[in-house]
């Protein structure tokens, strides 16, 4: 049974992501996205990496497993730090960007040249697990950068946020942070640590559910940076000269929200708004950011669920809430609910049954 178990457990993480492999070839083939090309070599250099440790596991390594092994494990994290980057700018990952890639061909180059002089390897690993660490530093903390740079971008462009976030791998990465922690003791201490069976079971189970969750995350991922690429910050000396002119833009804007409704339009953005105005986005998003202190899209959906409360308290034609939801400008009942709640505390019906008491 135990011998059932540890066979079981030493390949689960393997047989995940090799499933995930062709599952997002095929996507990817189809698709034609770059994103989904870069989390496809993720997840084939993540099914070579556990096919490693499984061979390691049941006592089959060999030197050139060991080798591939060392090479599989500094690439995943620049993979993955890809990954990020293609799913979060809008132009063509550039060749440069692969230069992260670098420590991954060094640590092979050296492991390789141990394996054809038929020395002893081990040398290389000390080397190799801090460059390890360091990938694994410097991946979490600028993958997160770069995701919370992307979501303020967002924000910023769109009233209606929905399907254009990426939310999803943000927060798996907050949870790779974690596991990368863990990932990085257990190459520090050694995968010996981990032969007995129950204490191997720890392991492949946070990986592979993590490793699923990736993937599941990254097929259902439709939309990536595309037209969204600023708005760049003004300078603080030529925000502070324009701080006049701003206050001045915020009267137009405020007017063109209240007078012409201009937020009742579904899937207005940042162009939309600057287009009426005569001026470019980026000026009109640093005018909202430093004039009212929101982003453009909370800005947006504050006039919609202000327009939609009126509409509710005196609601004389008996139109249901998701009309009226719509009728505001929201593209769906889900954005309506969420962002309601987001500027009340409250959800849509319970405002409207505390607004019945009170009355």
């Amino acid at each position: 049974m135990e011998a059932t178990l540890h066979a079981l457990f030493s390949t689960l993480p393997c047989v995940v992501c090799l499933l995930w492999t062709v599952l997002l070839f095929d996507e990817a083939r189809c698709r034609r996205v770059g994103a989904l090309r870069i989390l496809t070599a993720f997840a084939l250099t993540c099914s070579v990496l556990y096919f490693c440790h499984a061979l390691f596991f049941n006592g089959e390594e060999t030197p050139l497993v060991r080798t591939l092994y060392r090479g599989a494990n500094l690439a995943v994290y620049p993979l993955f730090w890809l990954y990020i980057r293609a799913l979060s700018e809008s132009a063509p990952l550039p060749l440069r960007a692969c230069w992260v890639l670098l420590p991954t061909l060094a640590g092979l180059l050296l492991s390789a040249v141990a394996f054809a002089l038929g020395e002893n390897s081990d040398f290389a690993d000390l080397p190799l697990r801090a460059v390890f660490l360091v990938e694994v530093i410097w991946v979490c903390i600028a993958g997160i950068g770069r995701l919370n740079a992307y979501e303020h971008r967002v924000v910023n462009y769109y009233a209606d946020t929905e399907g254009k976030s990426l939310a999803p791998i943000r927060n798996l990465l907050v949870l790779f942070v974690l596991i990368s922690a863990f990932s990085a003791l257990v190459n520090f201490l050694g995968r010996s640590l981990f032969t007995p069976t129950l204490l191997l079971i720890i392991p492949s189970v946070l990986f592979s559910a993590l490793l699923f969750s990736i993937f599941f995350a990254g097929r259902r991922i439709e939309y990536t940076a595309g037209e969204v690429s600023g708005p760049e910050e003004l300078p603080s000396g030529e925000a502070d000269a324009a701080s006049e002119e701003m206050q001045e833009l915020i009267l137009r804007i405020n007017a063109l929200m209240e007078n012409r409704q201009l937020f009742r339009t579904p899937g207005l953005k940042i162009t939309d708004l600057a287009t009426e105005l005569g001026t470019n986005r980026t000026y009109v998003s640093n005018c909202i950011n430093r004039m009212k202190g929101q982003s453009f899209s909370d800005f947006v959906n504050a006039y919609r669920v202000r327009y939609a409360q009126h509409q509710m308290r005196w609601n004389d034609s008996g139109k249901t809430i998701a009309q009226i939801g719509a009728e505001a400008g929201f593209t769906g009942e889900t954005s309506f609910f969420r962002n309601f709640k987001k500027v009340t505390g409250q959800t849509p019906r319970e405002w409207l049954t505390a607004q019945g008491k009170q009355d």
